[in-house]
């Protein structure tokens, strides 16, 4: 007589789990990769103190911004051909109260005794930004009557600025000299005076940049 022959319990689990996993046939997991968006980086305008900071250190030797008075000799005489482009700062302060100071670009083309060029971010030192730019286009350079006469600038930035909701028409004349360098060399600053209207304050200030 056969007695029942009996398998402990815990190898009848190794058989299970080997005849589970020990098909000829192998599993793969699939993953969805993961899409990258690439992101647009965020430029902050430069606050006022950064631009006044920075505008002194341009303006040095140059131009005193409270006056608006030249302290280099003004060019006699410019090149007849070419163009440069000129980076700084415009500001000045306003009639209700406060400074007013932006960035300023000017390109000055020689050949065609012509100026254009751009103000933006503009910052007040206590009503922050003033969004919008200004633009030049009729910008000229007016050759002086004598040799020993200075050459010229002078044109208007004009544009709409914006400050706490409120969208203020802008109009600011600048006024002045190519200074740096000398005969036919390309000069390496121009500044002046900067006056005109923001709404309906009345600013009055200066601007300098250079190459």
């Amino acid at each position: 007589m056969m007695s029942d022959i009996k398998l402990p319990a815990a190898l009848v689990m190794v058989a299970l789990v080997s005849a589970c996993g020990g098909s000829s046939g192998s599993s793969t997991s699939s993953t969805t990769p993961t899409v990258l968006t690439p992101t647009t980086p965020t430029t902050t305008a430069p606050s006022f103190a950064t631009m006044d900071t920075a505008a002194a250190t341009a303006a040095a030797g140059v131009i005193n911004l409270d006056t608006g008075a030249l302290l280099t000799a003004e060019r006699t005489t410019l090149p007849t051909s070419g163009t440069a482009t000129y980076d700084g700062y415009v500001g000045g302060d306003l009639s209700g109260g406060g400074s007013l100071i932006g960035e300023l670009s000017l390109t000055a083309d020689f050949g065609g005794s012509t100026v254009s060029g751009s103000a933006t971010n503009f910052q007040h030192d206590t009503a922050g930004a003033y969004t919008g730019t200004l633009t030049m286009a009729g910008g000229a350079i007016t050759p002086g009557a004598l040799v020993t006469d200075p050459d010229t600038f002078s044109g208007s930035l004009d544009g709409t600025l914006t400050n706490g909701g409120t969208a203020q028409t802008t109009s600011l004349l600048l006024d002045g000299s190519f200074t740096g360098g000398t005969g036919t060399d390309v000069p390496t600053a121009v500044a002046g005076t900067a006056d005109g209207t923001v709404g309906s304050e009345f600013l009055t200030g200066a601007f300098i940049a250079t190459r």
